[in-house]
């Protein structure tokens, strides 16, 4: 039973070996021959339409980022923390009024 799977990564790895050895018959392709004006021209023309989707993308409908979330959750998590101050003073003071 324990010979099973060593006969089938044997016979495996033989034909990856005979695979991995005939001519032609990897996956890479092979390089071709371009110029360098063609490799740069190739990669202009992909810098000018990264460029051109970021720049004309269209802005959502309603987007105030500063009225609609930066100002009203910095507002409400500072009245938070002052108003969590006073409670401490107040609490502070109803310790020393009625000392145990």
């Amino acid at each position: 039973m324990a010979r099973r799977p060593i006969l089938a990564i044997a016979l495996l790895g033989a034909a990856l070996c005979y695979l991995g050895l005939t001519p032609g018959s990897s996956f890479i392709a092979p390089k071709s021959v371009q110029s360098s004006v063609e490799v740069q021209k190739g990669q202009l023309e992909g810098v000018a339409l990264g460029l051109g989707a970021g720049l004309l993308t269209a802005e959502p409908a309603y987007a105030n980022v500063w009225n609609d979330e930066i100002l009203p959750y910095s507002l409400s998590i500072s009245f938070a923390i002052i108003w969590g101050i006073i409670l401490g003073f107040v609490l502070l003071r109803l310790q020393e009024a009625f000392p145990e």
